[in-house]
């Protein structure tokens, strides 16, 4: 077996774990979010269901990064298929995502808000394609960048969640 397929191998128990703590958060959300339906019918639904939706986004597309990396006996071209498949289906949603964001807003930009729910995940998609190529290349390093992808994700993903909780 080369290298690069072990280096693949050694990374499993990372994404199965990974891949469970995402699948966790995201139940943590739903229940979150059936704890408080009445914000779901306030003056501010639309802000907080918008914000879900970004939140559910982040977690299921960590899962499904995760899951890709735990299928058996990888190769690095099926790999690269299915991660640019992500990355591209992940990028056009963010785009058509972004012009929904700017129509709504339009009295008022607010660029932290933009770069939570847009920016920070696009540049976390722009990494997972980039990624991807590497890996088609058998670059063994890109593995670990895609850590970077993984942790923005969820951090983005997080303290989304934490905001859905505890704000009014």
């Amino acid at each position: 077996m080369d290298t690069f397929l072990q280096s693949l191998e050694s990374w499993q128990i990372f994404y199965a774990t990974v891949a469970a703590a995402s699948a966790t958060l995201t139940g943590l959300l739903f229940v979150s979010l059936s704890l408080n339906r009445e914000r779901l019918k306030g003056p501010r639904a639309e802000n907080i269901l918008a914000l879900s939706r970004c939140t559910f986004g982040d977690f299921l597309y960590v899962l499904m990064i995760s899951l890709v990396f735990i299928v058996p006996h990888q190769v690095p071209y099926s790999l690269t298929v299915a991660l640019l498949v992500l990355g591209l289906s992940r990028g056009l949603g963010l785009i058509l995502q972004a012009r929904r964001h700017l129509r709504s807003r339009r009295q008022r930009l607010d660029l932290r808000l933009a770069f939570r729910d847009i920016g920070l995940p696009f540049i976390a998609t722009i990494g997972l394609i980039a990624v991807a190529i590497f890996i088609y290349f058998r670059v063994t390093n890109a593995i670990f960048w895609l850590v970077a992808v993984i942790a923005a994700l969820l951090v983005t993903a997080c303290w989304n969640a934490w905001l859905l909780l505890v704000e009014e």
